[in-house]
């Protein structure tokens, strides 16, 4: 198994935000794709969105953001990320249903950026989720070993 070196907190957050900016990306792509091109609800179109965009952004963060992760088992980064994003799934949902409410007719760039804001406070969350999961781990201490038995002579 390969050893990566642990990347500067300083360095962290820059590269967590470029890897979730390329996910915002995937999302948007998809998310106008379906919405413009096709009668499918917006709930629907947001969930569709949203499970492609977070497979890139996880595997990024793995493999990126925090390479020390490279030894941490695929389900632990995309159990979190994905945790992350059922959150920004249903608090996103949820808001662009108030604002279709609120605003009938309202156009598809405006929900993307409904839905790009509530995500984004969801990802300051996951950032400090992650970091915790995926960061290397320095070594526990090592156990002192019993050392032989001395004999004391007079």
């Amino acid at each position: 198994m390969r050893t990566a070196t642990p990347v500067a907190p300083t360095r962290t957050l820059p590269r967590f935000v470029a890897a979730g900016l390329t996910g915002n990306l995937a999302h948007a792509v998809v998310f106008l794709l379906l919405q413009t091109c096709t009668p499918i609800p917006v709930a629907v179109v947001n969930v569709s969105a949203a499970v492609f965009s977070t497979l890139v952004a996880n595997e990024m963060h793995r493999r990126f953001t925090f390479p020390g992760a490279a030894g941490t088992p695929w389900f632990r980064g995309h159990g979190v990320g994905g945790a992350a994003a059922l959150l920004g799934v249903v608090l996103s949902t949820a808001a662009l249903a108030v604002w279709h409410h609120l605003v009938p007719g309202a156009s598809a760039l405006s929900g993307l950026l409904l839905v790009h804001a509530v995500t984004g406070l969801v990802g300051l969350a996951n950032f400090l989720a992650l970091r915790t999961v995926l960061s290397p781990r320095p070594a526990g201490p090592e156990l002192p070993t019993a050392s032989p038995a001395r004999t004391v002579s007079a």
